[in-house]
């Protein structure tokens, strides 16, 4: 499964209601590049409330046709049917809210319809199909941005980062909040250290209900969870992600070890074991 550039409207487009012919398996999830506002410059650091401001804002979208189509998601369909399994075409709505507007959700999500030549509304119980999906928004929305890894910090022995290692993986119990296992963990940043206090609490309000915690910074122990070390490596490069779906007793995963090798791990979680609190929210046993 690929995503497009850093700044997705330098990716290719697509103009028209006009659909070229992909591999018959292809899934890809566009959007109208009409529907998207463009970041302007961030400042090079963002230490206060006012850049966190700047970099956020956007300006109108760029001269295009109505009709002009970005690509934000693009894969083999085998790919989508095994992240998204039993949720089916609800998990790619919840994907394209994420992508496009956590906070308010106003678009929906259509399919083409090949043979009607027309785009229809998805239903979250159809079945997902090697198809091009839209993201369907009227409004001019921003795409979420991503913090790319530029290099792995170290945390001393000492210090913030130390106090918040110690907190995660106390409140963790030093076990790995996936697999249960206390041998090589680590403390993994839900939010990279770099992304700093001020970005942080923005980020916070758009994909958190729960009030803003007054004292909240990115050494709060919130913002970390204990992994084993395998996982920590593909969580730290985007190829692992956790994502509530129900409360469930099996806990599945999958880590891409490469673009033709996927590797789907289960296990049963321990009940007798409490299981930790991530971003404000407590993880629930199904016999709870």
């Amino acid at each position: 499964m690929s995503v497009t550039a850093a700044n997705p409207l330098q990716a290719s487009s697509t103009s028209g209601e006009t659909h070229s012919k992909p591999h018959s398996s292809l899934l890809q999830l566009l959007i109208r590049t009409p529907s998207v506002g463009l970041y302007r410059p961030p400042p090079e650091n963002i230490t206060s409330d006012r850049d966190v401001q700047q970099s956020m804002t956007t300006d109108p979208p760029s001269p295009c046709s109505p009709s002009e189509k970005t690509c934000l998601l693009s894969g083999p369909l085998d790919d989508f049917l095994l992240y998204s399994r039993q949720e089916k075409s609800k998990w790619l709505i919840d994907i394209a809210h994420d992508v496009c507007d956590p906070e308010q959700k106003r678009g929906s999500l259509r399919v083409w319809d090949k043979a009607g030549r027309m785009w229809k509304n998805v239903d979250p119980t159809d079945p997902l199909t090697a198809s091009d999906y839209l993201y369907d928004v009227q409004d001019v929305i921003s795409l979420t941005k991503i913090s790319h890894r530029e290099n792995k910090s170290k945390t001393s022995a000492t210090g913030n980062a130390s106090t918040m290692a110690n907190r995660v993986k106390g409140r963790d119990q030093q076990l790995c909040w996936v697999t249960r296992g206390g041998y090589a963990i680590a403390n993994s940043h839900v939010c990279p250290k770099r992304m700093g206090d001020h970005l942080l609490r923005t980020i916070y309000r758009t994909f958190e209900s729960t009030p803003l915690p007054p004292s909240l910074s990115i050494s709060h122990e919130m913002c970390g969870i204990t992994l084993i070390l395998h996982l920590d490596y593909f969580f730290d490069k985007y190829q692992f992600g956790l994502r509530f779906v129900e409360p469930v007793r099996i806990s599945t995963f999958h880590v891409p070890y490469s673009q033709s090798l996927v590797l789907r791990i289960s296990m049963n979680a321990m009940p007798s074991l409490p299981l930790p609190v991530t971003s404000g929210q407590r993880a629930r046993d199904s016999q709870q």
